[in-house]
């Protein structure tokens, strides 16, 4: 039992090398000086059976790094939309550089100075990550542009220092599977009310376009069944089946649906159970979705939002930007997961 704190020169007694070496592979910079993996190993091995416990706040003091990246985000979901997933993988990328997370809360509402997130009021982090995109107060947008801390944007479609999926490729890739099944009728709908404002998240626009392009590409009418924002569809089932019932019970209804988001699909299967429609044999549907949404069951084919990918991208990113500080970075555009759940099949005459 050691009755007082390890210290590096102890351990570098017992690894047999010099202290400099102790205190380079602890603070992660072993790399850099080319330290051996089985040298890097011992030491890190050494330090766990020895107690060691390094003193942040005096590395931090000394150095200025706190390898501390913080991520900022929202209280809901069409201003910051940060699953479970995405969270985890962030964490599990840093923990690999030797760096810990620092969750940040953008506050409701207007923001005063003294209500700006403690990581704009206090040196706590080398590093910020972003994941909010809508309504963001003027003040922590203020607080973003001016901070030292290398920044990367997470699932924000911008030109540099940003990492998203893209939504409008994805749009049209599903669009176009559909029309290989021969279906022709396939309308598209989303029915959150805040996607038709102008300044709505990207993805709005970029699926609503990608699916039109495919569809005018294939000389096909395009056919949009999204809701007005005044129903608030987003917030009842009942008024969605309604709404699907009155365009699925039509004699010209169609026989595919593209849906915006997930929480749509489970309104669709009860219309179409009201007026005995099966699917897939009488109605196709895809939808985009989170890899979440795989864990608590998802029951129609989708279109998979790369949230892990996303989230190891964002990571990398910072990195590159913290050794290389403000230089700006070409943004990363990622790709969908098709994932087939079995709710499109090839078309038949009618």
């Amino acid at each position: 039992m050691h009755t007082s704190p390890v210290t590096l020169k102890e351990i570098a007694f017992y690894a047999g090398v010099d202290v400099s070496v102790v205190s380079r592979v602890l603070n992660n910079k072993a790399d850099q000086y080319r330290i051996s993996p089985e040298c890097q190993e011992k030491v890190r091995k050494i330090a766990l059976e020895r107690g060691y416990i390094p003193n942040a706040y005096a590395v931090g003091v000394r150095t200025g790094e706190f390898n501390c990246v913080a991520l900022l985000h929202g209280d809901f979901t069409n201003k910051s939309y940060l699953p479970e997933k995405m969270v985890s993988e962030i964490h599990l990328n840093l923990e690999k550089q030797g760096k810990h997370l620092l969750l940040a809360r953008i506050p409701k509402g207007k923001v005063k100075n003294q209500e700006l997130p403690m990581i704009f009021r206090s040196l706590m982090a080398e590093g910020l990550i972003v994941n909010f995109f809508q309504d963001m107060p003027p003040r922590v947008r203020e607080a973003i542009k001016n901070t030292p801390m290398p920044t990367v944007w997470l699932n924000d479609k911008m030109d540099f220092n940003a990492v998203y999926p893209d939504s409008f490729a994805a749009a049209k890739k599903a669009t176009e599977y559909l029309i290989k099944l021969g279906h022709k009728k396939i309308c598209y709908c989303d029915i959150y009310s805040y996607n038709r404002r102008p300044d709505a998240h990207y993805s709005a626009a970029d699926r609503r376009g990608g699916y039109a392009e495919a569809m005018q590409k294939a000389g096909l009418d395009t056919w949009d069944i999204s809701p007005s924002p005044d129903l608030k569809a987003e917030y009842s089932i009942d008024k969605q089946v309604v709404l699907f019932r009155s365009v699925l019970e039509r004699s010209d209804r169609p026989t595919a649906m593209l849906f915006y988001w997930g929480y749509s699909v489970p309104a669709v299967y009860s219309a179409a159970a009201r007026l005995n429609l099966q699917i897939p044999k009488d109605l196709s549907i895809i939808t985009f979705a989170g890899e979440t949404d795989q864990r608590i069951g998802l029951i129609a084919t989708a279109m998979i939002e790369p949230e892990t990918h996303m989230a190891r991208e964002a990571v990398a990113m910072l990195r590159k930007k913290i050794k290389a500080k403000q230089t700006n970075i070409p943004s990363k555009r990622l790709e969908y997961l098709f994932l087939d759940m079995k709710t499109c099949a090839r078309i038949t005459s009618r």
